[in-house]
């Protein structure tokens, strides 16, 4: 990292740009951690639900497709 700052020193006014990419770092988070915590447990529960039934269809569309397979 230093490699990268030394050669950026000259640059004039490109501490500018470390603020902004920190700050824009900073507020992401912040608005995710604030919806995530503000979110209704149902919400989680029907997300989390969701990812595992996505899952499910997977594998279950993948063994359909190798029993059509198969038949023919």
């Amino acid at each position: 990292m230093k490699f990268v700052g030394f050669l950026l020193e000259d640059v004039a006014g490109i501490q500018v740009y470390y603020i902004i990419g920190l700050l824009i770092f900073i507020s992401f988070f912040i608005i995710i951690l604030y919806r995530t915590l503000k979110m209704p447990k149902s919400e989680a529960e029907s997300i989390k639900n969701s990812l595992f039934n996505d899952d499910e269809k997977e594998e279950n569309n993948a063994s359909s497709e190798d029993l059509k397979s198969s038949n023919n």
